[in-house]
């Protein structure tokens, strides 16, 4: 009261210590749940714009911007474009199926290892270069796309992107030591980064996404149950012991140890596959969706082919084929 006679202006800070030191004052969980909801409304109690909120605010920005790029890239896409992107989802499937059957097949390693990651099971031998081959296909594909209808950033992030494959899985593939395997870590979450600006991209299916996302928290929460499990009982991470010395370490842990660490890493291996098995099913989604409704290049051919086959077939066909030339404009 002193200092607000004499003009001076008590700050925010030094009124909620003043508050806080009052008999009947908040209580700690009522401060607590103050700053939860300053938090999560992104301001302060000084009414400023938090650290959170300003992040949140350029996450929104940058949404917005892939959102507008890909309305353009996939207006821009000709029937050849979509044909070359089927191309590359089949090269894509094989590339997550067909290595794997090939080291199970014991073509780099026996014993093999079970569960395992893709990139365990791509390291070394056939599979390896299997897998190369299969990927690079497949970018070769989608390459041409982002290059004929993609804008110059949409070709910059493809270009980032293809680069974070090949330090992934060319460069610093899993099992080179422990450097390299750190830098492949880092290179894998962020390809997974990627494809989730990719699922944006494209405009995959809601169903698509939900899937991708699902399969990336249990991927992460099972790599870390596994991460303790090992660290715990003594057990090697799967990139420095072969199998066979990897098998052994779990032979001599605790039974509930052996079978909580199976299931961890059965879970991290499902949930890689269907990760990217989600992404690759789905990312046609969006471009068929768009077709569908008329977008697109290739959308009014479609719209011309319905409205000369149903103005022939009287009034229902006359309606249907008014429809198609709306599809069409």
């Amino acid at each position: 009261q002193q200092g607000q006679q004499g003009g001076q202006r008590i700050s925010p800070r030094r009124e909620r210590r003043a508050s806080r030191d009052m008999p009947g004052g908040p209580s700690a969980l009522d401060r607590l749940i103050s700053r939860l909801g300053d938090v999560t409304n992104g301001m302060t109690p000084n009414g400023e714009e938090t650290l959170l909120g300003r992040l949140a605010a350029r996450l929104r920005q940058l949404e917005r911007r892939i959102d507008d790029e890909s309305a353009a890239l996939l207006s821009r896409l000709t029937a050849r474009d979509e044909e070359l992107l089927r191309s590359a989802r089949r090269l894509y499937h094989a590339c997550s199926v067909v290595p794997c059957l090939l080291y199970y097949l014991r073509t780099s390693e026996s014993p093999t290892k079970f569960p395992a990651t893709i990139s365990f099971t791509i390291r070394k031998g056939v599979p390896r270069w299997t897998h190369h081959a299969l990927w690079l296909a497949g970018w070769a594909c989608m390459g041409r796309v982002f290059q004929s209808a993609g804008s110059a950033a949409t070709r910059r992030f493809a270009a980032a992107m293809f680069a974070t494959g090949i330090w992934t899985t060319f460069i610093f593939r899993l099992g080179g030591g422990l450097l390299s395997d750190a830098a492949h870590l880092l290179g894998a979450a962020a390809y997974m980064v990627d494809h989730e600006v990719l699922l944006r991209l494209w405009a995959v299916a809601p169903p698509y996404r939900a899937a991708f996302r699902a399969s990336l928290g249990v991927l992460l929460a099972a790599f870390w149950r596994g991460h303790l499990l090992e660290r715990r009982h003594g057990i090697s991470a799967e990139s420095f012991a072969s199998p066979a010395v990897r098998r052994r370490q779990i032979a001599a842990a605790p039974r509930t140890a052996q079978r909580s660490l199976f299931r961890a890493d059965l879970a991290i291996m499902l949930s890689e596959n269907l990760l990217f098995s989600a992404f690759v099913q789905g990312m046609l989604s969006g471009v068929e969706a768009r077709r569908g409704g008329g977008g697109g290049r290739s959308g009014g051919g479609a719209g011309d082919e319905t409205s000369g086959r149903c103005e022939d077939g009287g009034g229902k066909g006359k309606a249907v084929g008014e429809f198609g030339e709306i599809l069409h404009h």
